[in-house]
């Protein structure tokens, strides 16, 4: 039965980091401050479980909390590119074009590691992009869609910088607490610039930001560490990549975004190479 339970509790968090793009859409504010709304109640909602996980949230050292508020400042970035993505073009161009992180991660991850960028993730490289290419309705910078998909990889871009900077930072703090400041110091950069923004909001936006906040950044990322406790990292990293496809159908279900046939098949060759190098990087 435990397994079953893990299971549950990772498809449900997936199916809750999918959902969040639906709010680009349904949140009247700018992707600033979406993002400072969602930092704000994601961190506040951690601190609030905090004794549960009886985890201390002190870093050990001053270079530990330099490396924090870096952190804090990509994810701001990421989420501002992930919602202005979406408010420019689609949640399914915004998902998809953000699904491309795990390429950016294993062409990033070489220059970590100090090794040599091996040839096929180059050539896996060129196939994704070519998914980008297909999912765009044209090459037209000035085409809001090819902005917010590039926008969306962007996204992804910075997203394998932050997984891969915390990946670090897993191996002395708990995930919990990795996020605590992630998410407190993107709220913090983003207050002085976004908070007129969320101010003027009208209270449906304010209850959507607190729900996105909670639920949906908090409640989701609390899931998916209990989940991981039961299953192995590999079985984990396969159902993650199901976040676009959730997010599709929801954006299809609840805000009538039908994607095009070009979508779909661009999407297909995307979430294929994703989870080719999931599996292979979990593998070795």
């Amino acid at each position: 039965m435990g397994i079953h339970k893990h299971y549950l509790q990772i498809h449900l968090a997936v199916l809750l980091f999918g959902g969040a793009g639906l709010f680009g859409k349904l949140i009247q504010m700018s992707s600033g401050g979406i993002v400072l709304g969602r930092a704000f109640w994601g961190a506040f909602f951690i601190l609030l479980i905090k004794n549960s996980f009886n985890v201390s949230f002190k870093p050990k050292t001053t270079k530990d909390l330099l490396v924090f508020c870096l952190l804090g400042v990509i994810l701001a970035f990421h989420w501002v590119a992930f919602f202005e993505s979406i408010q420019l073009s689609s949640v399914a161009i915004g998902v998809l074009t953000f699904s491309t992180f795990p390429i950016f991660t294993s062409l990033l991850e070489p220059f970590v590691d100090k090794e040599k960028i091996k040839l096929n993730n180059l050539i896996l490289s060129a196939i994704t992009f070519v998914g980008v290419a297909l999912v765009l309705p044209s090459f037209d910078i000035q085409d809001e869609y090819t902005q917010g998909a590039l926008w969306g990889v962007a996204s992804g871009a910075s997203f394998a910088v932050l997984a891969l900077i915390s990946k670090h930072m897993i191996k002395n703090y708990s995930a919990n607490t990795v996020s605590f400041y992630q998410n407190s110091v993107a709220s913090m950069i983003l207050m002085p610039f976004f908070i007129v923004d969320v101010i003027v909001g009208s209270y449906q936006d304010w209850l959507y930001l607190i729900v996105l906040g909670v639920i949906f950044t908090g409640i989701a990322h609390t899931l998916f560490i209990h989940s991981m406790k039961g299953m192995k990292a590999q079985t984990a990293s396969l159902i993650t990549c199901l976040e676009p496809l959730y997010a599709i159908l929801l954006a299809w279900i609840l805000l009538n975004e039908v994607p095009t046939f070009r979508m779909f098949i661009g999407g297909l060759i995307i979430l294929t190479v994703t989870i080719y190098v999931t599996m292979n990087s979990e593998a070795n």
